[in-house]
């Protein structure tokens, strides 16, 4: 709760902003805001951006059932020690775009992340862990095919993010100073490939647009194991409301693989079976969110943006905490 005030008093002061300008048209020129690496710039041209993400996850689940906290423990039917019962991940998302030729934009986003993950023992007790840190930093290039290509101005990206985050954080938990599990760590210590493709439309009243985008991971980390792929399908529409405002609903459907190896370090805790979250076999899943978003285009040419959006439907390999829902908020101006 503190992390999501905190995020709604971010969202009311950016929406409070305004300043020089720039020659932006219209608020949906840009897809919803939880969209990354949508559009392009004209040759020579900047933009900064800022992003607030909160994502809050509670109650887990095996497959597409939500589970008891007696049915991960083993006080109850289960088979751990220890069970998390919730957990905030916040991202702080900087963003610079930059365009040297007419055909290519360069894209950079440098995250900060916190995490906040509360749990329940067998024994009746309760704990809680945080990590914070800079994430895994990301240079991405994007164009368009032509015209007379199979894909006539269809949006590409190619990139690669870079194994600058953490992943041997620590905290105190009843068994003392201890690595943090998977869910907890920073970075992936990899390098990562990541490629997309997509486009948006706009018409005279509204706009429409699709994107597929994906997070490989090319290398095992040093600790002796590889983060599972990631894979996004997006869809969205949004609709005018005046010069100013536009409003969007999206459909997303993500996709995430196992963790692939095993950090030695968690090999006592998992063959005691102490929390699922150090076991690379239950990282992975797959869900379908529903969002809908605003974007606001100020006169000046600052963007502001938000974007809500919660599952409905989820399939995990558990157990493992589900999401409940995701905020973004966010700021871009070019110049």
């Amino acid at each position: 709760m503190k992390l999501f005030l905190k995020g709604a008093a971010l969202g009311l002061a950016l929406f409070s902003v305004c300043a020089s300008a720039t020659d932006a048209t219209r608020p949906d020129d840009h897809a919803p805001i939880g969209v990354m690496g949508d559009h392009t710039h004209h040759k020579g041209e900047w933009m900064l951006s800022y992003r607030y993400m909160l994502m809050r996850m509670e109650d887990n689940r095996d497959g597409t059932k939500r589970l008891d906290e007696s049915e991960v423990l083993i006080s109850g039917t289960g088979d751990y020690r220890v069970a998390p019962t919730d957990m905030d991940m916040v991202m702080h998302m900087l963003g610079v775009m930059y365009a040297p030729t007419e055909n290519l934009t360069l894209m950079a986003m440098i995250p900060y992340v916190e995490n906040d993950m509360d749990h329940v023992t067998a024994m009746g007790g309760a704990f809680s862990t945080e990590s914070s840190n800079l994430g895994d930093i990301s240079l991405t290039a994007l164009s368009s095919f032509s015209k007379t290509s199979p894909l006539p101005e269809w949006l590409w990206q190619l990139g690669l993010s870079f194994p600058t985050g953490d992943q041997d954080q620590r905290d105190l938990t009843p068994m003392g100073n201890s690595v943090l599990p998977y869910s907890m760590q920073i970075g992936s210590g990899s390098y990562n490939l990541i490629a997309g493709l997509g486009k948006n439309v706009s018409r005279e009243r509204d706009a429409f647009g699709v994107q597929l985008r994906g997070i490989f991971p090319l290398d095992k980390n040093d600790d002796d194991y590889k983060v599972g792929n990631r894979a996004t399908v997006s869809a969205w529409y949004s609709r005018l409301l005046n010069q100013s405002f536009s409003v969007s609903v999206r459909g997303l459907y993500e996709f995430r693989d196992n963790y692939s190896g095993e950090d030695p370090r968690y090999a006592m805790a998992q063959a005691t079976n102490l929390v699922p979250t150090v076991d690379p076999d239950l990282r992975g899943g797959a869900r379908f969110d529903i969002a809908v978003g605003v974007n606001w285009l100020h006169s000046s040419g600052h963007r502001l943006a938000l974007e809500y959006q919660v599952p409905a439907w989820q399939d995990l390999d558990g157990p493992q905490l589900e999401t409940d829902s995701v905020l973004t908020v966010g700021w871009q101006l070019a110049f």
